[in-house]
């Protein structure tokens, strides 16, 4: 068993949450063994800056961007109550949040908790925070246990509209760092499931575990792909799990292109479907490959990419496959594809051919279903 996985609390997780957990475990193998490579000051400024464009998306600033990032200093300290107090104290510090960047989905604003934590509250949360699970578990439980405190000390009821109040975000954060893990990166597309809400009793912190331990795979995911300079091409051969999904992904891709072109005939007799492919090169010792369904319909036109991605500079043999869309009329050209970074799928170098694949394709159908319908409504 890995040495993250923790007790006991390890078995009392449904198989599904521990496959995600797993991945959040050799995910972080790769990380760390990319880590040491680089120099230190080179790992700070990707996860300053991955940090602080989050942080922005939610309509943050820079105040809260330090500290989230404060917990890599302080890895060492116990969790007590007084240190969650204190952490307490800066959050309640914290300007209102601002409005969110364009283009990223609507939802409530972050607030800092200005009411002050009862000892009895510090103490919980200390203790939440320190149960002996997994991090990303000990961090869900974290979050969820804030959570319920912040409403209970505000008097204020949960609605499950999304992550509405900073400092669980903030002691989560805390929690992973003290793991030697990236900070929790909230994604706005895809708000962190309300821990008060209707779930299984058996199982009522698996759907937040779940989502936080993608979260956390997106975060070192991002890590491993930053790279500010542009390096020489390495000419290294394309590994043949890269290529298999690469393949697959554009005989997928194409296998859609009948029944599209077919819906959209319906619609207007002159529509056509056409599927293109192409690579990035391995400029800068990357690589990426792209497949595009594009449609064009009533005078509108939508190209729909999807792409496998090899993070890294060089190559670490971890594939991103996501997607996105363009969609062109006369009245200009905008985004037409609201995935959130939880819908990618990411593949490890350790992964069969046939491990990621049944996701990869859910991504696929899942954009070309929402791709067209982007193209045909009103």
């Amino acid at each position: 068993m890995d040495s993250q996985i923790g007790d006991t609390a390890w078995e009392t997780l449904p198989e599904r949450v521990r496959a995600d957990l797993r991945d959040v475990d050799l995910l972080r193998t790769v990380w760390a063994r990319r880590r040491q490579d680089r120099p230190q000051q080179r790992h700070g400024a990707a996860r300053r800056e991955l940090t602080r464009d989050r942080v922005r998306e939610w309509g943050g600033g820079a105040d809260l961007t330090d500290l989230l990032l404060t917990g890599e200093s302080v890895s060492g300290e116990p969790l007590t109550g007084p240190h969650v107090a204190a952490l307490a104290g800066r959050v309640a510090e914290l300007p209102e949040g601002e409005e969110r960047r364009t283009g990223v989905p609507d939802g409530p604003p972050l607030r800092p908790l200005r009411t002050a934590l009862s000892t009895e509250h510090t103490l919980r949360l200390a203790r939440a925070a320190t149960v002996p699970a997994h991090p990303v578990v000990r961090a869900a439980h974290t979050y969820a246990e804030c959570v319920r405190v912040a409403a209970e000390a505000s008097g204020e009821e949960t609605h499950g509209d999304g992550a509405a109040w900073t400092l669980p975000w903030v002691l989560a954060s805390r929690v992973l760092q003290r793991a030697d893990l990236p900070p929790l990166l909230l994604d706005p597309g895809t708000p962190p499931p309300d821990p008060a809400g209707k779930h299984d009793p058996e199982e009522p912190l698996a759907p937040l575990v779940s989502h936080m331990a993608r979260l956390v795979t997106g975060a070192l995911r991002d890590e491993l792909a930053w790279n500010p300079e542009e390096a020489v091409p390495s000419g290294r051969p394309v590994p043949p799990l890269t290529a298999v999904t690469r393949r697959r992904v554009l005989e997928h891709v194409r296998s859609r292109r009948g029944s599209v072109a077919l819906l959209l005939s319906a619609l207007d007799p002159t529509a056509t479907a056409t599927v293109t492919s192409g690579d990035g090169g391995r400029g800068g010792d990357t690589a990426h490959w792209w497949s595009c369904l594009e449609l064009l319909v009533d005078g509108a036109s939508l190209a729909l990419y999807v792409v496998v991605r090899d993070v890294g500079s060089p190559p670490s043999g971890v594939l991103a496959v996501t997607a996105h869309a363009r969609l062109t009329t006369p009245e200009g050209v905008r985004s037409a594809l609201e995935m959130s970074r939880s819908d990618s799928v990411t593949v490890l170098p350790t992964d069969c051919v046939d491990d990621r694949w049944p996701q990869v394709r859910e991504l696929v159908d899942e954009a070309v279903s929402r791709a067209v319908h982007e193209l045909t409504r009103g």
